[in-house]
Formats: C-alpha cells, sequence, structure tokens
C-alpha cells in the first residue's frame, strides 16, 4: 500500500462496554502476576477500571493514538464505533495479510511505547485485524494506562538498548525496572539470536515471566505497579501474533519506530 493510499478513521464516541468484555480482558492477565502484593493489583486494577469508565478521557487517548499512527505512516484504523465481527478471523486471512498485520502490530505496539506516555492496551486479535474491505483496523476496548515516567523510562531503554546494541542503556532500564537478576531470562524471551524471525505464543511468555520472577533476588527492589498493566500489554500483542502462525521481524518493526521517532524529535528541535 502507497503512502498516497493510506487513509484514517474518525474517532467515534462509543458505548460503555459490557460486563463480559472486562472479563474477556482480565483472561489476557499473565499467570505471573500473582507473584504481585494484592495491594499493587488491585491499585492498579482501580486505576485500569477508572480510565476505562472514563469515556472522554478514553476518547482523547484514541484520537492521540490515530495521530501517532498518522504521523507514522501506520496504516491502522482506529475505529471504536465498528463491530469487532467484522474484523476477518485470522485464519480466513492469506499468508502476506497476515504477515502484514502482524508487523502493523508491532509498529504499533511500538509506537506508543515511543511516542506517548500512555497506552491502549488491547492488542488482541478480536480488536485489531483485517476488515473485510482490506483495511487493518483496530477497535480496543477500553483498557489503557498513563505510565509513570520512571518505569516508560525504564521500558524504553530496555528495548533501544537492546535492539541498538547498547548495553550501558539496557542494563539501566534492567535495573529501572527491578529485573536485575533476570536479565539473562529477558534477552532469550527478547530474541537474543534472531529478531528477524520471532514466533510469539501466550503460555511461553507466561512461562518466561514465571521464571524472570523466580530469579529475582531481594536485592532487585519491588517491581513497579505499571508492570502489571505492562504485562496485559504484552500479553495481548502476543495473544494476536500468535493466532497469525507466523514469525516476525521485531527487530524492523523497532528500527522503523526508532528511526519515525528521530526524525520527529529533530523536527521539533528546528522549530
Amino acid at each position: 500500500m502507497s503512502t498516497k493510499e493510506l487513509h484514517f478513521g474518525r474517532v467515534t464516541r462509543l458505548p460503555k462496554p459490557p460486563s463480559s468484555e472486562w472479563k474477556s480482558i482480565l483472561s489476557l492477565a499473565p499467570s505471573a502476576l500473582a507473584t504481585f502484593p494484592a495491594r499493587d493489583i488491585a491499585r492498579q486494577s482501580l486505576d485500569l477500571i477508572s480510565n476505562g469508565t472514563n469515556n472522554g478521557r478514553f476518547m482523547s487517548v484514541l484520537r492521540g493514538a490515530q495521530a501517532d499512527l498518522r504521523a507514522a505512516r501506520v496504516p491502522i484504523l482506529v475505529n471504536q464505533h465498528r463491530a469487532h465481527r467484522l474484523i476477518v478471523p485470522p485464519r480466513d486471512l492469506k499468508r502476506p495479510k497476515r504477515r502484514w498485520l502482524g508487523q502493523l502490530a508491532l509498529e504499533l505496539y511500538f509506537g506508543q511505547l515511543f511516542r506517548r506516555d500512555s497506552a491502549v492496551l488491547d492488542l488482541s486479535p478480536s480488536r485489531l485485524g483485517v476488515a473485510d474491505a482490506g483495511d487493518a483496523v483496530w477497535c480496543p476496548r477500553p483498557l489503557y494506562v498513563q505510565w509513570d515516567p520512571d518505569f516508560l523510562q525504564g521500558v524504553r531503554d530496555l528495548y533501544a538498548g537492546f535492539f541498538l546494541g547498547d548495553d550501558q542503556r539496557f542494563g539501566l532500564g534492567i535495573k529501572q525496572l527491578g529485573l536485575g537478576s533476570a536479565g539473562g531470562l529477558l534477552l532469550q524471551h527478547l530474541g537474543e539470536d534472531n529478531q528477524r524471525g520471532v514466533r510469539f505464543s501466550v503460555a511461553k511468555l507466561q512461562s518466561t515471566l514465571r521464571e524472570i520472577s523466580a530469579a529475582r533476588t531481594k536485592e532487585d527492589g519491588a517491581l513497579h505497579r505499571n508492570t502489571i498493566a505492562f504485562g496485559l500489554y504484552v500479553a495481548s500483542l502476543h495473544e494476536l501474533l500468535e493466532s497469525l502462525e507466523l514469525a516476525f521481524d521485531v527487530r524492523r518493526a523497532f528500527m522503523r519506530t526508532h528511526r519515525g521517532q528521530m526524525a520527529s524529535d529533530a523536527s521539533i528541535g528546528k522549530s
């Protein structure tokens, strides 16, 4: 699809989600979250529920997400009003279309982490996919988070350090996120040997998170409560990419996001 062919849907007002939607959202939580203190889970959960019931705030977040996608030239239509049944099941998509969708999802994932201080967490295959007209559409449930600045910086340092080969920055991210003793396990999960052909599995993700939790020591410090929301975000991405049954070029998606953000920062600096 050429740049001239890109078009973006209008974000429209949405109804309150039925209670069944929340049950589905909770099913995305990785089992490793059971290692968090109950008070941290309760606090982050209350934040997410409060965000989800504030229609005006969610609409603002969606408009920001659409603006970022447009600026990054990622052809995903944010159309909350579309019923998710209009999304074509992944099994009915041809291989090239599944690969296209998966790469777009990775760019959306990284873009939300590097372009803004909030993120819509729902990337599940019933909400992000290809419509019958052939466009990539995103109809997320109102599940989003406002990241704590220190936590978000840790995530950015983790990914940038890893993909740019900056060991010092990667180590800083590991430390900021309280994952010091589990750095090796995290490297394996990020695709240490081959980031250009990564297959995703929710079961493998949950297993890795349990191993990371077991490997942490008291010296690593407490995990930030935003780790819960981040776990939901990562699990949602894995659910989608696993459903597409292909390996994806994670490095390419990150580098496209990184170069785009660098160009945007340089443009702002000149203005």
